[in-house]
C-alpha cells in the first residue's frame, strides 16, 4: 500500500485534534531551518488603510509602513518539533499593544496543513492555504503566492542594480497576535488573549542585502490584498540564514486578555 510516512512520532494523547492521531506534535517547539531564504518588500500606504484594519483589534496605529514577505522554510528539520518543510507568505503592519510595539499579521499563507494548524491553533497566526514559490538567479529573485487560481502576491528583487533607499526602521517584531477561541454554541468569541512571539534573537544571518523591489497584489475573492496594491515601494531585502525556534524564544509570551474565559461550567 502506497502512502506517506509522518516525519514525526504520532502520540496517542496529543494536545490537538484528533487527540488519538494529532495533526501536529507536542511539543511543537523547538525546531529549526538551516539555509532559509526571506524576501521582504517594504512599502508605504495611506494611514487610514492600516487604521481600518486595526480598528476591530486591540492594537493601536504606529505608522504607515507595511511589510510584504515570502519565506522559504523548506529545509525545516524533520527530526525535532516541527513536522515538515513549508513556504510562508504574508502582509504585516506595525501596531502597538499597551507598551509593546511589533508586527500585526493582516494576511498570512502557507502550503501545508501542519504548519497552518500549528500557527493558528498554538498562537493565533491568521494562516490560510496558498501555493508559494521562489526563483533565484544571479540578477533577481521572483516570488509568487497563488490562491484560488489567482496570483495574490508577486514580489521581485533586483539583485544587480544599485539601491539608494534605506531599509525602514519600523518594528515588525515581536509578532502581536490575537489568540482567539470562537464560541462553540453561537456567534461571538469565547475567549481571547493578546500574545507576542519573537524568534529573531536566535536567527543567524549569513547574508543580507538591500535591493530595489516591486510588488503586485490581487484579490482572489477571499482576502482583499488589492487594497494595498497601490502602496509606494521603498525597497526590499534578500536575507539568508539559519532559523531557530528555541525553547526560550520559540514559544509565545502573554500580553493581555481582551475577552475573559467563561466561568467553569
Amino acid at each position: 500500500m502506497n502512502g506517506t510516512t509522518r516525519p514525526f512520532p504520532v502520540p496517542m494523547d496529543g494536545n490537538n485534534v484528533p487527540v488519538q492521531r494529532p495533526l501536529i506534535p507536542s511539543p511543537f517547539v523547538p525546531y529549526k531551518c538551516k539555509n532559509c531564504r526571506h524576501v521582504n518588500v517594504f512599502a508605504k500606504v495611506e494611514p487610514e488603510l492600516i487604521q481600518k484594519y486595526l480598528a476591530p483589534t486591540p492594537f493601536e496605529y504606529v505608522d504607515n509602513t507595511i511589510l510584504l514577505y515570502i519565506s522559504d522554510f523548506k529545509n525545516t528539520d524533520h527530526s525535532d518539533g516541527c513536522t515538515h518543510g513549508f513556504w510562508d507568505a504574508g502582509l504585516v503592519v506595525p501596531g502597538k499593544y499597551k507598551d509593546t510595539v511589533g508586527g500585526v499579521f493582516l494576511f498570512e499563507y502557507e502550503d501545508v496543513d501542519w504548519s497552518i494548524a500549528a500557527g493558528r491553533e498554538l498562537w493565533g497566526y491568521p494562516k490560510k492555504y496558498a501555493d508559494i514559490s521562489m526563483e533565484e538567479s544571479i540578477d533577481w529573485v521572483v516570488c509568487s503566492a497563488m490562491k484560488e487560481g489567482i496570483e495574490i502576491m508577486h514580489l521581485e528583487l533586483d539583485l544587480k542594480g544599485e539601491c539608494t533607499a534605506e531599509k525602514p526602521s519600523t518594528k515588525f517584531a515581536p509578532h502581536l497576535l490575537l489568540h482567539t477561541f470562537p464560541n462553540d454554541v453561537g456567534p461571538g468569541i469565547l475567549y481571547q488573549r493578546v500574545i507576542g512571539r519573537d524568534t529573531n534573537p536566535d536567527f543567524v544571518t549569513t547574508s543580507m542585502r538591500v535591493c530595489n523591489a516591486s510588488m503586485v497584489l490581487k484579490n482572489c475573492g477571499v482576502d482583499p490584498l488589492d487594497e494595498f496594491a497601490s502602496a509606494e515601494v521603498i525597497c526590499g531585502t534578500f536575507q539568508k540564514g539559519d532559523y531557530y525556534a528555541t525553547t526560550e524564544n520559540g514559544w509565545s509570551f502573554y500580553l493581555g486578555t481582551t475577552v475573559a474565559p467563561p466561568a467553569s461550567e
